[in-house]
């Protein structure tokens, strides 16, 4: 009961710490308001209901699709869901690299048990990171069902991520669309997505698919001085070096820091190419 109730307050205590400190969707009130607002022009022209309903008392009660407001509500829920996991690989960053700098922390003189502690601990990091980084791709597969729906109108989303939304609308809509053409916010997407650098989506999903299907997160363990026999080829070992390529602690919290940044800084862009799908006449060139 004490871990999962002091979970959350531990979480807000130690952002003030974090370096960098975990993005945001907005950082004001202000913000947060034109966010919503913008939201709510976009699903009400989606078909989702207005913000203000006025009827009659003798007037049927109006029908409107939540299934807009619903996929917003997605993007929002996973974005924080990819955010909490990221704070808390990171709080486990720094207390592991703690417990190996301060040894004495732990209430024991058996340095046996603190061994134990520092092991648990590192393999919880590696964990929530890995956690981190499925979430961080679940995301934006939430922002490919929102897309999916704005500029097709397809409800029905189950394997098609982002990726292929994205080169789904520029097939269909780029070239007869002269405001995603010119637009800013368009390319700002796109070139994430294409993007095989550490800091792109490319790289993010390959990372995913590997954690899901192949190896899990882990520190790259070097080989003892003195092996007693020849090791055959080993698959795994040789993509965990090649292919998942993981860090250090510290590296691999500041990828994660990387995609959570990219993630909220893009999300003013989602909403100018969903405001230009439904709204070809405003947002040109935005």
């Amino acid at each position: 009961m004490a871990y999962a109730a002091n979970e959350t307050r531990l979480l807000a205590a130690f952002e003030e710490f974090f370096s960098p400190r975990p993005a945001r969707l907005w950082n004001s009130d202000e913000q947060e308001k034109a966010l919503h607002l913008r939201i709510n022009r976009i699903t009400e022209s989606l078909g989702g209901p207005p913000r203000l309903i006025i009827r009659g008392l003798s007037e049927p009660l109006p029908q409107y699709d939540t299934y807009p407001v619903a996929a917003f509500q997605e993007v929002f829920s996973v974005f924080y869901a990819a955010r909490n996991c990221v704070c808390r690989a990171h709080m486990l960053q720094i207390g592991t690299d703690a417990l190996r700098r301060f040894p004495d922390a732990v209430n024991t003189e058996d340095e046996q048990i603190r061994s134990l502690f520092r092991a648990n601990a590192e393999r919880a990091f590696w964990e929530h990171a890995e956690n981190a980084f499925i979430k961080l791709c679940s995301y934006w597969d939430r922002v490919g069902q929102l897309l999916d729906f704005t500029f097709f109108r397809i409800r029905q989303f189950e394997r098609d991520g982002f990726t292929a939304v994205m080169d789904r609308v520029y097939a269909n809509f780029f070239p007869v669309h002269e405001g995603i053409r010119s637009s800013v916010a368009w390319k700002a997407l796109r070139k994430y997505q294409n993007s095989e650098q550490e800091d792109g989506l490319k790289w993010l999903l390959r990372r995913r698919n590997l954690v899901i299907h192949s190896l899990h997160l882990r520190p790259i363990q070097t080989p003892l001085e003195a092996e007693v026999f020849q090791s055959a080829y080993n698959h795994l070992e040789e993509s965990l070096r090649r292919k998942l390529a993981p860090g250090t602690p510290r590296q691999e919290v500041k990828r994660l820091q990387t995609h959570l940044q990219a993630a909220a800084d893009l999300f003013s862009h989602v909403l100018a190419v969903c405001e230009q799908a439904v709204n070809p006449a405003t947002g040109k060139g935005s």
